[in-house]
C-alpha cells in the first residue's frame, strides 16, 4: 500500500504552514518585549501630562479661590456700610456714596474678574473630568472618580449664575445715587438691598466650599496617579509575559504541526522502500 500523492502535498502544506507561524511567533516575542518600554514611556507620558493638567488646574482653583475671598471680603464691607448706613441716617449720604462707588466699581469688577477665571476653570474642567472617567473605567489602574456633579458643570452653572450681577451691581449703584436726595424710604431700600448682597455673598461661599470640595478630589487623584506610575510598569509586564506565553503555545502547537506534516511528506519514501523490499524476497523466492 502506498500514500497517495495528495497527502505528501498535504504534509508539505502544513510544514510550510508550521515554519511560518514558528517564525510568527518568533517576531511576536520578540515584537512584544521590544515595545514593552515604549509603550510603558508613553503611558507614563500621557500620564504626566494629566498630572500637569490636574496641576494647572487646581492652579486656577487657588486663583479663582483668592478671587471670591476678596469678593467676600468686599461684600463683607458694603453689608457693614450700609448696616452703617441704617442705623446713622445722619451721614447716610456718605455711606451711600461709599457703597456705590464700591459696587459699581471695585466689587464690579471683582465678579466680572470671576466670572472670566470661572469660565476658564471650567473648560479646563471638562477636559479632566472626561479624562479622569475615562482612567476610572479601567479597572485595573485602581483609579476612582465619580463626582454627584462634574467640577466643569458645577462652576460653569456658578459663572452662570453670576451673569446678571455686574449689571445688577451697575442699577444699585444708578439706583443708590438717585435716591441720594430723596432718603423718606431709604431704610427699607437698604435692607433690600443688604438681603441682595448677603444672597451674592452665600453664593460665593457655596462656590469656595465648592472648589475646596474639588481641590480634595484632586488631591486624591493626584495620589491615584502615583499609584498607577507605580503600577503601570508591573501591569505592562504582566501584559508581555501572557503575550509571550500565547505566542510560545503557538509556537509549539506549530512544531507538533510540523512534525504531522513531515510524517505525511515522508511516509510515501518510507512505504515504497517497505515495498521494493518485499518485492525483492519475492523475486528470491
Amino acid at each position: 500500500m502506498k500514500i497517495s500523492l495528495n497527502n505528501r502535498k498535504l504534509g508539505q502544506i502544513l510544514i510550510s504552514i508550521a515554519l511560518i507561524g514558528m517564525i510568527f511567533s518568533f517576531f511576536g516575542i520578540i515584537t512584544t518585549w521590544y515595545y514593552k518600554p515604549k509603550i510603558e514611556e508613553t503611558m507614563l507620558g500621557v500620564l504626566d501630562s494629566l498630572e500637569q493638567v490636574l496641576n494647572n488646574t487646581r492652579s486656577g482653583l487657588i486663583v479663582i479661590n483668592d478671587t471670591m475671598t476678596v469678593a467676600t471680603g468686599n461684600i463683607e464691607m458694603i453689608t457693614d456700610s450700609l448696616e452703617n448706613a441704617t442705623n446713622t441716617l445722619d451721614n447716610i449720604a456718605v455711606s451711600l456714596t461709599s457703597s456705590a462707588d464700591l459696587i459699581g466699581g471695585d466689587l464690579r469688577e471683582t465678579i466680572i474678574d470671576t466670572q472670566i477665571a470661572l469660565t476658564s476653570a471650567a473648560q479646563s474642567a471638562g477636559i479632566i473630568d472626561n479624562t479622569l472617567r475615562l482612567i476610572a473605567a479601567i479597572p485595573i489602574l485602581g483609579a476612582d472618580y465619580r463626582p454627584e456633579v462634574p467640577l466643569s458643570t458645577s462652576l460653569a452653572n456658578v459663572s452662570e449664575s453670576l451673569m446678571n450681577v455686574p449689571e445688577k451691581f451697575l442699577e444699585i449703584n444708578q439706583f443708590i445715587k438717585e435716591t441720594e436726595g430723596g432718603l423718606g424710604d431709604l431704610q427699607t431700600d437698604i435692607s433690600v438691598f443688604s438681603a441682595e448682597i448677603q444672597s451674592f455673598e452665600d453664593s460665593l461661599t457655596e462656590t469656595q466650599t465648592l472648589v475646596a470640595e474639588y481641590d480634595l478630589i484632586f488631591e486624591t487623584m493626584q495620589e491615584q496617579f502615583l499609584g498607577m506610575r507605580k503600577q503601570i510598569p508591573t501591569f505592562l509586564l504582566l501584559v508581555s509575559i501572557f503575550i509571550t506565553g500565547g505566542f510560545f503555545f503557538l509556537g509549539f502547537s506549530q512544531i507538533i504541526i510540523y512534525d504531522q506534516g513531515k510524517t505525511l511528506r515522508d511516509g510515501e519514501r518510507v512505504l515504497l522502500s517497505l515495498s521494493e523490499l518485499n518485492q525483492n524476497k519475492t523475486t528470491d523466492h
